[in-house]
């Protein structure tokens, strides 16, 4: 146990890279964020945005949205991929579609 304890405090006192594992945007974190919503390869209404600051886990957007933001670094693009919910607005009601998101800021909260 001793080792272990004299690992982070070396680590820490050396100001090396971060001892935590967990890398990029985590629940809490406000992201900054440009997003266009696609439904078989073409942008649907209201589906993009720029800039747009969303904070990780306020279930702001559709389950399953925020949840494949966490670990997404500053620059990093990625496909969300997300079905939306029976109950949504009756042209997106249960279809599956791709968010194509890109991260421009991460505000550590």
């Amino acid at each position: 146990m001793k080792k272990v304890i004299s690992a982070f405090a070396i680590c820490g006192a050396m100001f090396l890279t971060p001892c935590d594992s967990n890398a990029g945007a985590q629940n809490g974190d406000m992201v900054v964020i440009d997003f266009v919503g696609k439904k078989d390869n073409v942008a649907f209404e209201g589906g993009t945005a720029q800039n747009y600051p969303l904070v990780l886990g306020s279930g702001q957007f559709v389950s399953g949205f925020e949840e494949q933001l966490v670990g997404m670094e500053k620059g990093e693009t990625r496909d969300i991929n997300i079905t939306f919910p029976e109950n949504y607005y009756p042209e997106l009601a249960g279809q599956d579609v791709v968010f194509t998101v890109t991260v421009n800021e991460i505000v550590k909260q």
